[in-house]
């Protein structure tokens, strides 16, 4: 079903032609330029808490790393029927440190959002947009963009 095009009433008052494309209502509008919008992300800012388990994750993840290079030294001077044991140690020894790795870069990947989605952590900016014209001066603007002149 194709959109009709609203005609308003004073148009005929004011002797304003429509000379607009009746293909699709939404060409005539302007739309705003990618680099005017503002995608500014503010940080969150961390925590005594956020501090403190950041460091238990690294402590984690340092511990899991040296046990595994500890267990994968023993694999080469042990006796070989408990080498493969070691060597499971030492792969559950990685997946500690992998998954304290994962950890921590979800809890920054979800500060990052936090940051971006919370009107509270965004500084506040007014902007006032303000048109001192008469009305005949924004009805000529008005004429002008739709017939596309531009002037």
């Amino acid at each position: 079903m194709k959109q009709q095009i609203f005609k308003n009433p004073l148009d005929e008052l004011f002797e304003i032609h429509d000379s607009a494309p009746e293909d699709d209502i939404a060409d005539s509008y302007l739309q705003v330029q990618e680099d005017q919008v503002s995608t500014a992300v503010v940080p969150v800012e961390k925590d005594a808490d956020d501090i403190e388990n950041d460091r238990r994750i690294d402590q984690v993840y340092d511990l899991a790393i040296t046990a595994y290079e500890q267990q994968t030294a023993m694999v080469e001077i042990i006796d070989p029927k408990f080498a493969a044991r070691n060597a499971e140690v030492a792969a559950n020894f990685l997946n500690i440190a992998l998954n304290a790795a994962t950890s921590k870069a979800k809890i920054k990947a979800d500060r990052k959002r936090i940051g971006m989605f919370n009107p509270a952590a965004q500084k506040q900016k007014t902007t006032n947009n303000v048109i001192v014209a008469s009305q005949e001066d924004i009805l000529k603007m008005i004429d002008n963009e739709i017939s596309g002149d531009g002037t």
